[in-house]
Order: C-alpha cells, then structure tokens, then sequence
C-alpha cells in the first residue's frame, strides 16, 4: 500500500471520530439552548465565545496553524448558535 493511501485512511479515521464528536458537541448545544430559553438569555455569549477559542488555542501546539485553528472554532461557534437559533422557534 502506498503512503497516500495509508494516510488517507488514517484521515478517514480521524473524520469519523470528528463526525462523532461533533454530534456529541450539537446535542449539548442544544440542551444548553433549552436551559436559555428557559432563562429568557441571548443565544450569543460574547465573553464565552471568545474564552472556547482562547483556551483551544492555547492547547494548540504547532502555533503555525493558530489562525486556522480560529477559524474552525468560530465556524463551529457559528452552527452552535444556528442549532440554538432553530430551536428556539
């Protein structure tokens, strides 16, 4: 088998453990949209948005990838309040 493919697949591996967590991470998403709802507080929690990507990028270790590292959790922070959004209606 060829290098190509051998990393191929260990990427396969790491998407299928990503799609895992990612429905993990949206079903207490939604949970914690409820407890909002229920608490009449905004979706958007400024101070906390920005405390999620500042502790990921200090977990981070090849600093190089700092920007995208940025950029993947405040997508992901984005889908999260699109999935509180929709279920608040």
């Amino acid at each position: 088998m060829e290098e190509m493919e051998i990393l191929r697949r260990e990427i396969d591996e790491i998407d299928e453990q990503l799609v895992m967590l990612f429905e993990k991470r949206m079903e207490l998403v939604r949970k914690i949209g409820d407890i909002k709802r229920q608490k009449g507080m905004e979706i958007t929690d400024s101070q906390r948005e920005e405390y999620v990507i500042k502790k990921a990028l200090e977990k981070l270790n090849d600093k190089g990838l700092s920007e995208e590292l940025e950029m993947f959790f405040r997508n992901l922070i984005s889908i999260s309040k699109k999935i509180q959004s929709d279920n608040m209606k």
